[in-house]
């Protein structure tokens, strides 16, 4: 029929995963009303809500599911950390090696050891250290 828009056998199941937000714990109503009406015509569907719906509210169940996404969301804490870390001791090697550059360059202007480490707030020693002496 031309005009007609012929949805594909994964739309109900799409709609049904998608119709609970995992993080704010609600039901899209107007999804769930949408699951409904197709589970009424799609046995396949209403066998899976139901399924669903008795695996939410079994509490072992519930406490697998919850220990799992903990679990998840932990594995995601740990990579962001990780990340953040990797980021700053990156930021921190590249702001040594911009001012061993600076010490370098100064050197070779001509300033003197003493004069370096004055305007750097550095020792002669953290100077020397740098320039490799």
């Amino acid at each position: 029929m031309p005009g007609t828009v012929r949805k594909s056998p994964e739309c109900p199941w799409l709609t049904m995963l998608s119709a609970v937000d995992g993080r704010t714990k609600k039901m899209d109503e107007e999804m769930f009303r949408e699951l409904e009406g197709i589970a009424m015509t799609e046995q396949d569907i209403l066998e899976a809500l139901e399924e669903w719906q008795n695996l939410s509210v079994d509490p072992e169940n519930r406490y697998a599911y919850e220990m799992r996404l903990k679990w998840l969301l932990d594995q995601l804490s740990n990579i962001r950390g990780s990340r953040e870390e990797g980021r700053q001791e990156g930021l921190k090697e590249g702001r040594e090696e911009g001012k061993n550059e600076t010490i370098r360059k100064m050197v070779e202007k001509g300033m003197s050891i003493t004069d370096v480490a004055h305007i750097l707030d550095m020792t002669e020693e953290e100077v020397r250290e740098r320039l490799g002496d």
